[in-house]
């Protein structure tokens, strides 16, 4: 019976250990496909990731941009030299897009900065035509006629000046515009101390001798040299262009003072009244004149039918016309009804009362609107108000 019994318990206990083994190694197994799934789904994510980061490591390491470095340092005002630079691919995220392309334009152009080994040459850095002189400065200037179809930045121009008789010289030339306002007639650009000069004697000239100043643009700059400057400014400014230590070549007007008493000769023999600023306004009854729509600066000549400012006052205008009396609006106007002859009559008393005066005015009682023709003759109200 024990055996039995100790059978019967060993077989139940066998059960139970297969049923825990296998529920065990159930929710063993779920576990592990729980995790490993998301262990997988995680992988992913991460494997999404790393290629996104390689997408943008090919971005910044791309090197599809060529650029000139700097290969020793450069104090600004120095020469870069061929040694001292060479050509090299360069990430196009990092570096600027005005980088400096051309050899040419690099080699024996002056730094303005300081710049340390590698430093990528940009359009900024260098000037564009050598070292740039100790007399440069910017130039403003709002009394020189800009072209109208100028372009900022682009547009390289002559400065002259015209004289009353028409001589027409070159102030400075081949002037690049840096910028410049057409509604308020102002432009900048750079000039050294003989321009600067220059430019001050052609603006008392344009004071004094009714002279023109204004602006030629090139049409292709690039191409086009630059004339000389035959400007012959005044007598004054020639001394002192003589004695300026900041003038380079003091010797080339050793001469001009003569030129110019020549020009100032030629001014004198011009008539006060015949001195027009040419340019300045188109000739009177010419065919530009006609032709420009009403818009645009055109001269008016006042005509016989346009009225000159009335002096006195409407009441003064009726008093000098044998003292009409003005009817006020909305009152009968009777006086429309008289003949021809008084009419007459009234414009030659009218006449003889405005003799000596200036002002030209209704000058008959027929010549005044008929809202303000004259209703009683015995009496002249205010047309101001009040009584």
């Amino acid at each position: 019976m024990k055996s039995r019994r100790r059978q019967t318990i060993l077989k139940y206990s066998i059960y139970v250990g297969i049923i825990v083994t296998v529920a065990t190694s159930s929710v063993g197994f779920a576990s592990y496909r729980f995790y490993n799934a998301k262990l997988i789904k995680e992988r992913s994510n991460f494997q999404q990731q790393l290629l996104e980061e390689k997408e943008k490591l090919k971005i910044y390491e791309s090197k599809n941009r060529v650029g000139w470095v700097l290969l020793t340092d450069k104090k600004a005002g120095e020469t870069i030299l061929e040694a001292d630079v060479k050509k090299q691919e360069l990430p196009d995220y990092f570096t600027p897009t005005n980088l400096v392309l051309k050899k040419e334009d690099v080699v024996g152009k002056t730094i303005k900065i300081n710049a340390l080994t590698s430093s990528a040459i940009t359009v900024e850095m260098v000037y564009a035509s050598g070292p740039l002189a100790a007399d440069v400065r910017k130039e403003e200037t709002e009394y020189i006629k800009l072209p109208l179809r100028a372009e900022k930045g682009q547009t390289t121009v002559d400065i002259r000046v015209v004289f009353p008789n028409g001589e027409d010289y070159v102030v400075i030339s081949k002037k690049k515009l840096n910028d410049f306002d057409l509604d308020k007639q102002q432009a900048f650009f750079t000039d050294n101390e003989e321009e600067a000069l220059m430019l001050q004697s052609a603006l008392v000239d344009a004071y004094i001798n009714n002279a023109e100043l204004y602006m030629k643009a090139y049409v292709e700059p690039e191409m086009q040299a630059a004339p000389i400057a035959n400007y012959l400014p005044n007598l004054d400014v020639i001394s002192l262009l003589k004695s300026d230590p900041m003038i380079v070549d003091r010797a080339k007007w050793g001469l001009v003072d003569r030129l110019r008493k020549s020009l100032d000769d030629r001014l004198k023999e011009i008539e006060e009244a015949k001195k027009v600023r040419v340019g300045a306004d188109a000739p009177q009854n010419s065919g530009v004149i006609k032709r420009k729509k009403p818009d645009g600066a055109t001269a008016a000549t006042p005509t016989d039918q346009q009225q000159k400012p009335v002096q006195g006052g409407v009441n003064s205008i009726a008093n000098q016309s044998n003292n009409p009396t003005i009817q006020q609006p909305g009152t009968t106007n009777n006086s429309t009804k008289e003949s021809t002859s008084k009419d007459k009559a009234a414009k030659n008393g009218a006449a003889s009362s405005n003799s000596g005066q200036d002002t030209i005015f209704p000058s008959t009682v027929s010549e005044i609107p008929p809202n303000l023709a004259p209703a009683d003759s015995s009496s002249t109200p205010n047309l101001l108000g009040g009584e």
